[in-house]
């Protein structure tokens, strides 16, 4: 990978941060809903772009490595789920995580079936 391409990535992932910080400030009555939102949003859009991009490795690294990665936060949810958990609420912590993983697993998903759809089919 050269220089630009990390320089690149780097950007991406830097207004992926900023779109995140944005949305949980937007939702700072509620940061696990905040977390979950962009969590799922990165995830679709990582399907969308990862389909769509299948040959370009260096858009594919700005936009899902970059930009998605930026935008999606483990720690965050991590955290979340853990402070739910020492407040007694495990409903909560295991909401978090089953809408967490197993909706990002859906999302992805999803997103990887609309990337194909909108790949331009190839003459034979």
């Amino acid at each position: 990978m050269s220089p630009l391409e990390l320089l690149g990535v780097a950007g991406a992932g830097g207004v992926g941060a900023v779109a995140r910080f944005l949305a949980g400030a937007a939702l700072r009555e509620r940061p696990v809903r905040a977390t979950i939102a962009v969590n799922l949003a990165a995830s679709l859009l990582a399907g969308i772009l990862t389909g769509l991009l299948v040959l370009d490795d260096t858009w594919r690294a700005v936009l899902v490595a970059g930009f998605c990665g930026g935008l999606s936060t483990y720690s965050a949810f991590a955290v979340q789920a853990v402070e739910q958990l020492d407040g007694r609420r495990s409903g909560h912590a295991l909401a978090t995580v089953a809408v967490t993983v197993v909706g990002g697993a859906i999302a992805a998903s999803a997103g990887l079936l609309i990337g194909a759809l909108l790949v331009p089919a190839t003459p034979a």
